[in-house]
C-alpha cells in the first residue's frame, strides 16, 4: 500500500467502467475480470448508534466492485484483478451520521492506495468512521419567493454537498468531514428571482467566509439573507417555422459583454432574464435555429449599436420587444493539411460574431448570421496547428484584417465557396534548463505578441526540454516559457524579465532556433527594440547606437520601437550627427538661418550646429533665401557627403576609375562616396560581373545609419 495523490477524473472513469460492465450479460466477463483472483478485505468500526449494517464499501480499480458490510463491520471484497485500488466507505442512509471516508483519508486525493497482486488476498484494510459536523442555518427570501425553492451547496477543495431550504427557510447539511467550507445560496427557478450569494452575502467564491467544522460539531446560525433579483422580460417576434427554446436571450454587462444571465425564448417569443444585480445591461440572442439569425437588441450585429438596458435593485422590467431577422449563412472548404480548420466570421474591427469549424470533409458552414458585410478568418483561434494564420482571400495573419477581402450576405442566403487554401505557418524552436542545466519537460511556451494582434500558438516541451510552436506568421514574436515552479517565467533572449525580453523572427514555412533559454545564465537584461529581433541584420549596431544615446527610438502602449526600415530625415540625421559628435556645446542662433526652420522647431539645436560647422549649407532658393528641407529623407550620397564633413573633410584623392557602377567619375558627391568606401564605412551591393552599386539616391533606412555610424565611431572614436 502506499499514499499517493490523484485527479478525480480517473476515480469517474473507473466508476463508469464499473456500471457498463454491470450491465453485461451474466456469465460474460472480460479477460482481465475473468482471471480475477485477488481480494480485499476489514472491518468498519462506527459510532454508538450508527447501524454498520448501512456501510458500503466500493473498491475502484482495474474492477470496480460494491459490497455492504455484514452485522460485524466485516467485509470481503473478491474476484479483484492485480493492480491498485481506492477503497470508499460510506453510510447508506438517510440521514447519515457519519461522513464518506477512503482508506488512510477523507479526501480521495490523500488517500491510501491498495495494491493487489494476482491471487493476493489483502488483509486489514480496516475503517474507523466518524460522526461528521453539520452546518445549520436559516435563509430569508423576499417576499413573493419561496424558501423551498433555494438551494444551499457547500463546498471545500476536495468536497461538495448540497441541499434543498426547507419550508420554513431552515437548512442543515451534513454529516461533513473536518475542515473548511464555503456556502452559496441559489435557485433554479426562472426567472432566477433572488440573487445568488456566498455567506455572508458576497458575490464571488473569492470573497466568501470559509466556515470550519471540527469532528462532529454542528455550526449553527449560519444565516443568510438573500436579496432580490432584477428581472427584464419581453419578446422575440419569431418567424414562420422558428423553433422556440432554441434561442437564448442573454443579459450582458456594459462593462465587460460577459454573459450575465440567460434564458431560452419559449413558446411566442417570450423572455424573462432574472438573477441581474442592479445595473446597465445590453441584450443579445443567440440562435441555434438555422432560419434565426444571432443579433443584439435592435437587430444589430454588435453591441454598440444596441440600445442599454438599466435595472435597479429587484426592479421587474417588462415590454421590451425586438424581432427576429432571417438568417445567413457563410459555408466553404479549405486545403489545409489539418484534420479540420476552425473559421471566424468578424466585423470590420475584428470583433468575432460567429465561430465554427470544418467537417471530416474539409468544409464549414457558419451560420446564423445577419445580413451585412464581414471577413473571414481561418485558424486564428489559437489552439495547435501547422496551418497559418489567415484571411480570406488568401491573406496571410501578419498582413493584417484590413487587407482582407469583405464578403456581403443577405437575410436568408448561403453564400458559398468562401474556400481557404493552404498556408503551412512557421515555427520556433528551442529548449529550455534549469539552473543546473538539467532540461525542464512539460513546461508552457508561449509564442505571442504583446498588442495581441496575432495568435498566441501554444505547446509544451519535451523529456529533453526542447519545443517547437507551430503555425505562425511572418513577424516578430515574443517566447515565454513558464515551468510551475517558484522560478517564474523565461524570455526570449535568455532573460526574466518581460519588459526586457527580445523579439524572435519567423517567416511562414521556415524554423527560427532561438536556442537554449537556461535559468543558470539568464539575467535581467536591458530593454531593446521589439522591430529589431535577434540576429535581425545590423542588430549590433542598432543596440550600439541606442546604447550611446544616439536614437532612443520610440515608446508606445509598453512597447519600443526603432523603425529599421523607415527612411532618415534630414532633421533627425543632424540630431544622430549631433550626438554621434558628443553633444558638444553650442548655442543655437536667435535668428533661424533656414526660411523652413522656425526658431524651436524639432531639432533646431542640432541642424543649426550641422551648418554652422558646414557639414549641410541647405539649398539656395530662388529668392536668395536658404533652406534645409528637414522632413526630407536623406539619400545616400548626400549622408556620404555629411560624414565626410564631420570627419574635417580629410586628405583624399577620389580614385579614376569609380568602385561602384551606378556612381561615374566627376558625379556629384563621387569623392565623398568613395572616401565613404575607403573608410569600409559602406560597401554597397554586390552586383552581377564581380561589381558593386551604391546607389546613390536611395534613402538611407534607419538600420543602415545605426551601421554607418557604429563604424564611423569605430574608424574614428568620437564616442
Amino acid at each position: 500500500m502506499r499514499a499517493i495523490s490523484r485527479g478525480r477524473f480517473r476515480l469517474a472513469l473507473t466508476m463508469v467502467a464499473g456500471i457498463i460492465l454491470a450491465t453485461l450479460p451474466s456469465g460474460f466477463a472480460s479477460p482481465a475480470v475473468a482471471a480475477a483472483t485477488g481480494s480485499i478485505s476489514g472491518t468498519v468500526t462506527v459510532p454508538a448508534g450508527v447501524d454498520v449494517n448501512k456501510v458500503k464499501v466500493t473498491v475502484s480499480g482495474p474492477t470496480y466492485r460494491t459490497l455492504g458490510v455484514n452485522p460485524s463491520g466485516e467485509y470481503t471484497i473478491v474476484g479483484l484483478a492485480a493492480g491498485e485500488y481506492s477503497v470508499r466507505f460510506e453510510e447508506d442512509a438517510s440521514p447519515k451520521h457519519v461522513y464518506s471516508t477512503y482508506y488512510g483519508s477523507a479526501v480521495y486525493e490523500q488517500s491510501t492506495r491498495v495494491d493487489v497482486a494476482v491471487g493476493t488476498a489483502v488483509t486489514g484494510i480496516d475503517q474507523q468512521m466518524s460522526t461528521g459536523g453539520r452546518i445549520q442555518g436559516k435563509v430569508s427570501v423576499p417576499a413573493g419567493t419561496k424558501a423551498a425553492d433555494v438551494y444551499v451547496g457547500v463546498s471545500s477543495d476536495s468536497y461538495q454537498e448540497g441541499v434543498a431550504v426547507a419550508p420554513d427557510g431552515s437548512y442543515d447539511v451534513g454529516p461533513l468531514a473536518p475542515g473548511d467550507y464555503t456556502l452559496n445560496f441559489s435557485t433554479s427557478v426562472q426567472p432566477v428571482p433572488v440573487l445568488q450569494a456566498y455567506y455572508p452575502g458576497v458575490k464571488d467564491h473569492e470573497q466568501a467566509q470559509k466556515i470550519t467544522v471540527a469532528q462532529g460539531d454542528v455550526v449553527g446560525g449560519i444565516n443568510q439573507d438573500l436579496q432580490p433579483a432584477a428581472i427584464i422580460s419581453g419578446t422575440l417576434a419569431l418567424p414562420a417555422g422558428a423553433t422556440p427554446f432554441s434561442i437564448t436571450a442573454e443579459a450582458r454587462s456594459v462593462d465587460d459583454l460577459e454573459v450575465v444571465s440567460g434564458v431560452w425564448v419559449e413558446e411566442g417569443g417570450v423572455f424573462s432574464i432574472g438573477a441581474l444585480e442592479a445595473g446597465t445591461y445590453k441584450l443579445s440572442f443567440n440562435s441555434n435555429d438555422p432560419i434565426v439569425a444571432s443579433m443584439w437588441l435592435g437587430g444589430v450585429v454588435s453591441a454598440a449599436g444596441s440600445p442599454s438596458i438599466t435595472v435597479t435593485d429587484g426592479q421587474r422590467l417588462t415590454g421590451v420587444k425586438d424581432k427576429a431577422v432571417p438568417a445567413a449563412t457563410i459555408t466553404g472548404s479549405f486545403a489545409s493539411s489539418n484534420g479540420y480548420v476552425d473559421v471566424e466570421v468578424v466585423t470590420a474591427d475584428g470583433s468575432v460574431v460567429k465561430s465554427g469549424y470544418s467537417t471530416a470533409d474539409r468544409v464549414y458552414a457558419v451560420s446564423n448570421l445577419l445580413p451585412g458585410t464581414y471577413k473571414v478568418q481561418f485558424n486564428r483561434s489559437g489552439r495547435p496547428t501547422l496551418e497559418e494564420g489567415q484571411y480570406y482571400n488568401n491573406l496571410p495573419e501578419s498582413s493584417g484584417l484590413g487587407g482582407a477581402t469583405p464578403v456581403t450576405v443577405a437575410g436568408g442566403q448561403t453564400l458559398t465557396n468562401i474556400n481557404a487554401p493552404s498556408r503551412v505557418g512557421g515555427t520556433v524552436s528551442g529548449k529550455v534548463v534549469d539552473s543546473n542545466g538539467v532540461p525542464l519537460t512539460a513546461v508552457p511556451v508561449r509564442v505571442y505578441t504583446k498588442n495581441g494582434a496575432l495568435v498566441t500558438r501554444e505547446a509544451t516541451t519535451e523529456a529533453d526540454g526542447t519545443f517547437k510552436v507551430t503555425g505562425l506568421s511572418t513577424a516578430n514574436y515574443f517566447v515565454s516559457a513558464a515551468p510551475d515552479d517558484s522560478a517564474g517565467p523565461i524570455f526570449s533572449g535568455n532573460v526574466l524579465n518581460e519588459a526586457n525580453a527580445r523579439t524572435v523572427s519567423t517567416a511562414a514555412g521556415r524554423n527560427t532556433d532561438i536556442g537554449t533559454l537556461s535559468y543558470a545564465t539568464a539575467t535581467q537584461g536591458t530593454q531593446a527594440f521589439d522591430d529589431v529581433p535577434l540576429n535581425a541584420q545590423f542588430e549590433k549596431e542598432i543596440l550600439w547606437l541606442a546604447s550611446k544615446g544616439i536614437s532612443t527610438g520610440w515608446e508606445a502602449n509598453g512597447n519600443r520601437t526603432y523603425k529599421p526600415l523607415s527612411p532618415v530625415n534630414r532633421d533627425a540625421m543632424a540630431a544622430f550627427m549631433y550626438r554621434l559628435s558628443g553633444k558638444p556645446d553650442f548655442t543655437a542662433p536667435g535668428v533661424s538661418p533656414f526660411k523652413d526652420l522656425p526658431v524651436g522647431a524639432q531639432f533646431y539645436k542640432e541642424i543649426t550646429w550641422l551648418a554652422d560647422k558646414g557639414i549641410s549649407t541647405g539649398w539656395e532658393e530662388a529668392d536668395k533665401t536658404k533652406t534645409y528641407r528637414p522632413l526630407q529623407p536623406v539619400n545616400r550620397d548626400a549622408m556620404a557627403a555629411f560624414m565626410y564633413r564631420l570627419a574635417g573633410e580629410p586628405e583624399f584623392t577620389a580614385p579614376e576609375v569609380s568602385p561602384f557602377v551606378d556612381v561615374p567619375v566627376g558625379a556629384q558627391f563621387y569623392k565623398e562616396i568613395t572616401w565613404l568606401a575607403a573608410q569600409g564605412i559602406s560597401t554597397g551591393w554586390a552586383e552581377t560581373g564581380n561589381t558593386k552599386s551604391f546607389k546613390p539616391l536611395l534613402p538611407v533606412n534607419r538600420d543602415a545609419m545605426a551601421a554607418f555610424m557604429f563604424r564611423y565611431n569605430s574608424k574614428f572614436g568620437t564616442l
